[in-house]
């Protein structure tokens, strides 16, 4: 890759994810976009062919400990400028604290929450000391403050991110690396429906804005799309 800005992109084969390597692809960064399953992830391919040596796509399963740990092996020796965590279900269809499985809210815990944050400890490692912003997706529905009930599930694994975020950034106080804790807004995703208020573009490029004023900030901040701070 060229001498360009570097970012992380995880989970970017759809929705906001994609969204977010677009507009980066387009402000002139280098990207490294994850996917589960590479060969299926055609929209990225296509942007790969499209502008060569801007775009690597690599295999990362975020329900799988190995990949994720594999995966941040293969980041060894980098130095990347941002890292966006951007991994998420909505879990059971249910979405009952009475009716779930302890199989079914684990899956949704790690994925939602614990992996993102066992990923981003090694990804510290490579970000650029000073100047380096971790982001993580996670939801206004995540806010205790803000809790108006319903999809008590989800928002439990939300806050769960939120609170594990928190605190990661006492673990790394003095490594000066900005943290965010991101509510993209309710997007228009296979997740969000077509109801939502908020188109994939109009989310990734506040996203992108955010992100990039953030940088050599240091500190954490729960924001949305927008940069507007958001209730713990």
């Amino acid at each position: 890759m060229a001498d360009r800005p570097a970012a992380l992109i995880i989970g970017a084969n759809r929705g906001i994810g994609l969204g977010v390597v677009k507009e980066l692809m387009g402000r002139g960064w280098d990207v490294i976009a994850t996917a589960r399953r590479p060969d299926a992830a055609n929209e990225l391919a296509a942007l790969a062919r499209a502008k060569p040596g801007q775009l690597a796509i690599q295999p990362l399963d975020m329900a799988d400990t190995g990949s994720i740990d594999a995966f941040a092996d293969r980041l060894k020796g980098r130095t990347l400028d941002l890292a966006l965590v951007n991994a998420g279900v909505a879990g059971p269809a249910h979405r009952s604290a009475d009716r779930v499985t302890p199989e079914e809210v684990g899956a949704l815990m790690f994925v939602n929450a614990i992996a993102p944050v066992r990923l981003a400890r090694r990804l510290i490692e490579v970000l650029r000391p000073g100047r380096g912003v971790l982001g993580f997706t996670s939801s206004v529905m995540g806010s205790v403050a803000l809790n108006s009930g319903g999809h008590e599930l989800y928002r439990a694994s939300k806050a769960a991110l939120n609170s594990l975020t928190r605190g990661l950034q006492g673990e790394i106080r003095g490594r000066k690396v900005t943290l965010l804790t991101l509510h993209p807004g309710w997007v228009r995703t296979d997740m969000g429906g077509p109801g939502a208020a908020v188109s994939v573009e109009d989310s990734a490029r506040g996203l992108a804005d955010v992100m990039e004023r953030a940088a050599g900030q240091g500190g954490h901040r729960f924001v949305d799309y927008r940069g507007d701070s958001i209730a713990w």
